[in-house]
């Protein structure tokens, strides 16, 4: 680490990607967005995006993109302590020295500032992360709609859907929120040309603001699944946090969620100081411990 290093940090995502560019002190120089950048399911998708965030960072910055030789990359991406970190470090451009860290743990370095602390990330998915006082981490959740993100907007809106179908099939009996769905995906109609095609969690994490709303409304179904995703979310914060770190949450579905979560656990939920391309920087500035997860009961660490 010297005075004249910069760093490009990436925080990768599987619908889009964020990144800017900090000099040693940690001050803004410029910043982009981009499509996904996810290494662990799609190798090329993430290196097409992260070299449209290089290069709209260089245009911000008036330098050529081929000048690489003082500065650092630092990317948080989803599966980067799997095989996705180390296959991109090999078909992306050289630079300087880098740094590759999950994105629940440049969320997790962000959110404390590189201090212990626990963060529950509740939007389409949810992930519950801790940092340990000896610099080991763990993430639980995050499995994706199929298996996991329970409490999450994915999970609200299948079950919303469900009852929709149930409903559609007279198995239940049309209520607010059945009717509130078909109104939102646009009725039969839109079953007919194909609204299910494209079915997967951002889709039935789009019907999550129609449950709340019937259930804010007094809809009986609405409030049975609200307020079981809020039981799914207590009990995940119930294994990531205690008292002897701070709590943060943060994600689309917090505000809506964070009363009636706060009101069943014993401790504040706190807003995160700070994000995700600021936990890479803390990580690859030296400033925050490099990430070592507690995955399958083996402690692994990730490239750099």
């Amino acid at each position: 680490m010297t005075d004249g290093e910069l760093y490009f940090c990436i925080d990768g995502g599987g619908t889009r990607s964020r990144a800017r560019v900090v000099d040693h002190a940690g001050r803004t120089l410029a910043e982009a967005a981009a499509g996904p950048c996810n290494p662990g399911t799609n190798l090329a998708w993430a290196l097409e995006s992260a070299a449209n965030l290089w290069r709209q960072c260089c245009s911000t910055l008036g330098r050529s993109e081929e000048l690489r030789e003082d500065v650092v990359l630092a990317l948080g991406a989803a599966g980067s302590y799997m095989e996705g970190g180390n296959n991109f470090l090999a078909a992306f451009p050289a630079f300087a020295r880098n740094c590759v860290l999950s994105d629940g743990y440049a969320a997790l370095i962000g959110a404390g500032s590189g201090a212990p602390c626990s963060l529950i990330i509740i939007g389409t998915g949810v992930a519950g992360h801790r940092l340990f006082a000896n610099g080991v981490s763990i993430q639980r959740d995050a499995w994706g709609w199929l298996a996991g993100d329970r409490g999450s907007g994915s999970y609200i809106g299948q079950k919303a859907l469900r009852h929709f179908f149930a409903a559609l099939d007279g198995v239940v009996p049309q209520d607010g929120l059945s009717r509130a769905v078909s109104d939102a995906i646009g009725g039969v109609e839109a079953l007919r040309r194909g609204w299910m095609r494209d079915l997967g969690a951002l889709r039935f994490g789009s019907l999550a603001p129609v449950v709340l709303e019937q259930a804010e409304a007094g809809d009986a179904m609405a409030v049975r699944i609200r307020d079981r995703a809020v039981e799914h979310l207590v009990a995940l914060i119930g294994v990531i946090a205690d008292r002897d770190a701070p709590l943060y949450a943060s994600g689309g579905l917090v505000a809506p969620l964070k009363e009636r979560i706060a009101s069943k656990i014993s401790f504040p939920i706190l807003e995160p100081l700070s994000d995700a391309l600021t936990g890479c920087w803390l990580v690859a500035s030296g400033r925050a411990p490099a990430e070592r997860a507690l995955l399958f009961g083996e402690t692994v660490e990730t490239s750099s």
